[in-house]
């Protein structure tokens, strides 16, 4: 057999999407001296076809503008955003979630066309001297040494196999990751169901520089600006959240979607969506996965955005997420740009110090996607009186406002406020069927059936918070790496 050619680097970063391509970056920012080596792989060429995230919260925004990727994406048409506007129904209560209003130094967030995105960032690493980008290249294999430390990887490209020694593994290739199933990890991966995508044209959108959430159909519509023109037209995306089981396929799919979605549109984008999806506006689906943050961290192995953990795009926090672990990552480099070359250059301390990190923040945001969801989706009594109490609680005070958007856009994650926040909703949930002004709206059975249903659903969440709880306060120590 012909041996494989090798090579060596001191960090391999599989995937070259949004977090690939900041990690990255953050690691060649940590290398003044130019010492080390990064090479990243990624089995596609030039941007994926596959439709994915493009909304990023202020928080994120600030990481691409420190790695230096900021002027070149608004430059190629991404939008600043202003925050989120939620309407409970298309002609009923409306909330204005400004990020103006959160404690956090920068105000706007960022929206790019995922292609874009991701083209603008691999031409600009492919710039930086001590990273090479491969694309058209694959994870086939991982090795370990004698005390069980991943120290190689065999890839495949154009060019054959090749086997390439690392200091480090990134696994960044999303949540269906190579380097997490090599690596042996269980696949905990359970597709929730489906997100149909459109792209839109100068649509109507009722505050222009934020994302939409529309209420009432079968699942949450989604609508946001991705891309500003030349000639300073905007392309939006509108997003359809559909059930694990599809209704329809195929061409019948832009029939169902204006039947059980459009009519849930304020009347001018409803008729401007009509009119898109009878002119043969071409829809993207893509699968919508939940994937409970697996162990981020192995001795010589890390996991980052996606590959660490998603869930449902509800919060729009995946993006931002993403960024951050990379954030990370540069900093732990940093700390150690003057590491012998003859050791890793993210050592074990290093990893340990970002797993600590990372496992704080990732729980809180599965934690907020899966019960806004719920809520949101509406499909129990007792979900929907959760929504009615959450459009309640926002619409009662500014400060109520500003500390869920703080929660949502990734800025706090303190858990005493995660938990405060969550037991002043349930506590709405529960006032709002016992108030005798409801009652000229509804029966008094079928306001008892909400109070009961909401109270249930807020009971069982209680679990997933205890685990927000235990990764925000959790000793360090126990991210120590095995």
């Amino acid at each position: 057999m012909t041996p494989l050619a090798e090579t060596s680097c001191d960090v391999l970063v599989c995937g070259a999407g949004l977090t690939g391509c900041a990690v990255a970056k953050a690691l060649s920012d940590a290398d003044p001296q130019r010492r080390r080596r990064i090479v990243v792989v990624d089995k596609h060429r030039g941007p994926s076809s596959r439709f994915s995230g493009e909304f990023i919260h202020p928080r994120g925004t600030q990481v691409l503008d420190d790695l230096g990727f900021f002027e070149a994406l608004t430059g190629a048409g991404a939008v600043e955003v202003d925050g989120f506007v939620a309407f409970e129904e298309f002609d009923g209560a409306r909330v204005d979630l400004p990020y103006a209003d959160v404690p956090y130094p920068r105000k706007r967030g960022l929206s790019v066309h995922h292609k874009v995105l991701v083209a603008q960032m691999r031409r600009m690493i492919e710039c930086i001297p001590q990273v090479q980008l491969r694309e058209q290249t694959s994870l086939v294999s991982l090795e370990r040494d004698e005390t069980g430390r991943f120290v190689a990887a065999v890839v495949e490209g154009p060019e054959g196999r090749e086997r390439i020694r690392f200091g480090t593994l990134v696994g960044a290739d999303g949540k269906g990751s190579t380097t997490r199933k090599l690596a042996g990890l269980p696949d905990t991966r359970e597709t929730i169901g489906f997100t149909a995508g459109i792209e839109l044209h100068d649509a109507p959108l009722p505050a222009p520089t934020c994302a939409h959430v529309f209420l009432g159909a079968w699942g949450p519509i989604l609508a946001y600006p991705i891309l500003r023109r030349p000639d300073g037209t905007v392309v939006s995306r509108m997003t359809f959240d559909l059930p694990r089981e599809l209704p329809v396929k195929g061409k019948a799919l832009a029939g169902y979607l204006r039947e059980a979605f459009v009519p849930h549109l304020p009347e001018a984008l409803a008729r401007h969506v009509l009119e898109a999806l009878r002119g043969g506006t071409r829809i993207e689906i893509a699968a919508t996965v939940n994937l409970p943050a697996p162990r981020a961290t192995f001795r010589g192995l890390v996991l980052a955005g996606d590959a660490a953990g998603c869930s449902h795009p509800i919060t729009a926090s995946g993006m931002t997420m993403g960024l951050r672990d990379a954030e990370l990552i540069g900093r732990e480099a940093a700390r150690r740009s003057d590491a012998p070359a003859n050791v890793p250059w993210l050592d074990d301390d290093a990893l340990a110090a970002y797993r600590a990190e990372h496992d704080r923040y990732v729980p809180t945001r599965q934690a907020l996607a899966d019960a806004i969801y719920e809520a949101f989706r509406g499909e129990t009594e007792g979900a929907r009186g959760i929504r009615r109490a959450l459009f309640a609680y926002w619409q009662s005070n500014p400060e109520a406002r500003r500390r869920s958007m703080a929660l949502l856009s990734c800025v706090e994650r303190r858990p005493h406020v995660f938990l405060t926040e969550y037991l002043k909703t349930a506590r709405y949930a529960v006032q709002s069927g016992l108030r005798p002004r409801h009652a000229r709206r509804a029966p008094v059975e079928d306001r008892v059936g909400r109070l009961l249903g909401a109270a249930g659903l807020a009971r069982d969440k209680f679990g997933l918070v205890a685990r927000v709880m235990w990764a925000q306060v959790r000793p360090s120590f126990l991210a120590r790496v095995a």
